[in-house]
């Protein structure tokens, strides 16, 4: 089937990721579909839809043979290209508006179009124009090879097919969608989950929406997630002067700050005072738009750990200085590392065929382990912020999750599933089955293998991971033995998971590359996704049991 007719002949999935949708009721609604919450009429960039629009509008027609589709697309890309061309050898003025407002984004469609009747069209204006962009201006990450990302038109069916609805629904393939392409399960539920959040109906307005994103992934300094969303927010209609500071924009976003950078460095700090001081006043957000406000913050709070964990460059038609400065930064892994990793990974082999977790939970002689889980690597002193206005001129950075001054949040007291998604469900309905599932692919999602080794029980180590970012938020799960943690998890792989889970604008191509396992690129994604997904979890639990604790006092 073509994109178009998966995108409106299929049946809706009455499953999302693998779990049912159950009402209050007891009967199961029809939830949205990976291909049913994408939007075809809504196009990313107005410019973008003026002169591409076309191109857009001939992918997704339904013509019954692919091989008519392909031929049409390919016609289509070269007329609108046939228009630039005479108007660019008559008008010098016209030469200018192509060079500062159309080629980038002809270079976006060259090199990321998932379909190869618009890229070649594309490639060869460019060859006759002298605009070729190099091997390493048009990479998608600075820590890995563009030869091991995932093709914008992969060979995988499954995949091929997922990059080409994107492209049809929002005229684009982002970088962030590339990286994701290693694990298409989980970009379906990521990619369901953000597309409601930002774009469905909602207590929010579109840009009130992007602004929140803006403002929480600038506080981790992201400039991948600030430019696209500013993008977006011009997009949508927010007015521009917001962008010039969060001092510009209404006071009741301003409110928002305080709650926004204790949700990014320290949520176990947020109390029912904090809440009331965001619902209540003149100033004063419903509560149902407070649980989208949550939803957005934690969600590009964390999203910043994968940007950064993956090394993810700028859109190519988003080029910023930081992109050059990036690409030549180069850390090459010695000999006597890369030895020590693979020991490392033989080493972790032997203990997950050993089912090493199953006799440790059966071991409960130490039950105070969880104080004794290895935090490693310094916080570090406030650091100089990249977008200081919106942030300030100074960055808060989280601090240690101090076991001895603090008390710890039993999961069972207040967790995720039993708690967090009721309140959530309760005024934010459509998003939050989504959301769960999304933690279920991720938590659950396995390919069996461990760098070359195949056939391996990873979840000792993935629940490692997990319970480990849970722990630096203060979390503690009663069922888990945290002497796991020190077993499965050696010392260079927690100073990357904590780096991604806690401050991740400090992630170097160095933590990446001695990363204390000899893993492959995908499955570095994989254990940089199972971080970002269990910080989002926490930081929500958090979130919502301050929410709770206000609504019961009221």
């Amino acid at each position: 089937k073509t994109p178009r007719e998966m995108m409106t002949g299929m049946k809706r999935d009455r499953r999302v990721g693998g779990v049912d949708r159950q009402e209050e009721d007891g009967s199961t609604a029809e939830p949205k579909t990976f291909h049913t919450v994408l939007r075809l009429d809504q196009k990313r960039d107005v410019l973008f839809q003026k002169n591409f629009g076309t191109i857009l509008e001939c992918i997704q027609q339904n013509i019954a043979s692919e091989e008519k589709r392909f031929k049409a697309i390919r016609l289509c890309a070269e007329n609108v290209l046939n228009v630039f061309e005479e108007s660019y050898n008559k008008n010098d003025d016209w030469k200018q508006v192509v060079a500062m407002t159309l080629l980038p984004d002809i270079t976006r469609l060259a090199y990321k179009c998932p379909f190869k009747e618009v890229r070649e069209p594309m490639r060869e204006f460019l060859k006759r124009h002298d605009a070729e962009k190099s091997e390493l201006e048009r990479r998608t990450s600075y820590f890995v090879p563009e030869g091991k990302i995932i093709s914008v038109s992969p060979k995988e069916e499954e995949t091929r097919h997922m990059f080409e609805d994107l492209f049809a629904s929002r005229g684009r393939l982002s970088h962030l969608d590339q990286i994701l392409g290693w694990h298409p399960h989980f970009l379906q539920a990521f990619t369901m989950t953000t597309e409601f959040l930002m774009k469905e109906d909602g207590a929010l307005p579109l840009c009130f929406r992007n602004y929140l994103a803006i403002l929480a992934s600038s506080l981790h300094g992201c400039e991948y997630i600030v430019s696209s969303q500013e993008r977006e927010f011009v997009f949508n209609r927010g007015d521009p002067t917001w962008l010039e500071g969060v001092g510009k924009s209404p006071k009741k976003v301003q409110g928002v700050m305080k709650l926004a950078r204790l949700l990014a460095h320290c949520p176990w700090k947020i109390t029912p005072d904090h809440i009331r001081d965001v619902v209540e006043g003149a100033n004063s957000w419903t509560i149902t738009e407070l649980v989208q406000i949550l939803a957005i913050l934690c969600t590009y709070s964390s999203l910043c750990g994968l940007v950064f964990g993956m090394g993810l460059l700028p859109e190519i038609d988003m080029d910023k200085p930081s992109r050059a400065r990036k690409l030549r930064k180069y850390y090459e892994v010695d000999t006597t590392t890369r030895e020590q990793a693979q020991k490392n990974n033989e080493n972790l082999f032997k203990k997950l065929g050993h089912s090493s977790e199953s006799r440790m939970e059966d071991d409960r002689s130490d039950q105070k382990a969880i104080a004794f889980v290895d935090i490693c690597c310094d916080t570090g002193a406030d650091l100089k912020s990249k977008f200081p206005r919106y942030t300030g001129t100074k960055l808060q950075r989280y601090q240690d999750f101090n076991i001895k001054t603090e008390k710890l949040h039993r999961r069972q007291d207040y967790d995720w599933r039993s708690h967090a998604y009721g309140l959530m469900t309760r005024f934010y309905p459509g998003f939050s089955p989504m959301l769960n599932s999304e933690f279920d692919v991720i938590y659950n999602l396995t390919y069996k293998r461990l760098g070359k080794a195949v056939n391996v029980d990873t979840g000792p180590f993935r629940r490692a991971v997990w319970y480990y970012v849970h722990r630096l938020y203060g979390i503690e799960n009663d069922d888990y033995n945290y002497a796991c943690i020190n077993n499965y998890l050696n010392r260079q792989v927690k100073m990357f998971i904590k780096k991604c889970a806690c401050f991740p604008q400090d992630i170097t191509r160095k933590d990446y590359e001695i990363f204390g396992y000899d893993f492959t690129d995908d499955e570095k994604c994989h254990v940089t996704l199972l971080v970002v997904e269990a910080r989002r979890q926490a930081s929500l639990v958090f979130g919502l049991k301050a929410l709770g604790k206000y609504l019961s006092s009221q």
